[in-house]
């Protein structure tokens, strides 16, 4: 089992895209689970999240944010991670025509 919680990674990701703090979780596989976030207007965010030995990849689409968004998102996130787990965290992103890939490396 990996060493980063990622309940934690999921609950600041809510925390960091402005929907409530109450995560649904479902188990897709043993290392691959779909979190589903409600947003204050009550819109609906999957993210799908992989958690391996040494690194958790999380998924989402990209009607959820534009590029530019996305971007500041991005830097948000990362910090408030490092605030969190006390640590540097590496951060590492890519996109495809539908989605937005974070991989989160410790």
């Amino acid at each position: 089992m990996p060493s980063i919680d990622y309940m934690k990674v999921l609950d600041i990701a809510a925390h960091t895209l402005e929907s409530s703090s109450h995560i649904k979780i479902e188990a897709l596989d043993i290392n691959m689970f779909k979190a589903i976030l409600t947003k204050e207007d009550n819109s609906l965010i999957e993210i799908f999240t992989i958690v391996n030995e040494f690194d958790l990849e999380l998924s989402f689409s990209k009607s959820i944010l534009d590029k530019k968004e996305f971007i500041k998102w991005l830097s948000d996130f990362e910090f408030q991670l490092e605030q969190n787990f006390f640590t540097n965290i590496s951060i590492e992103h890519s996109q495809s025509a539908r989605e937005y890939k974070i991989m989160i490396l410790f």
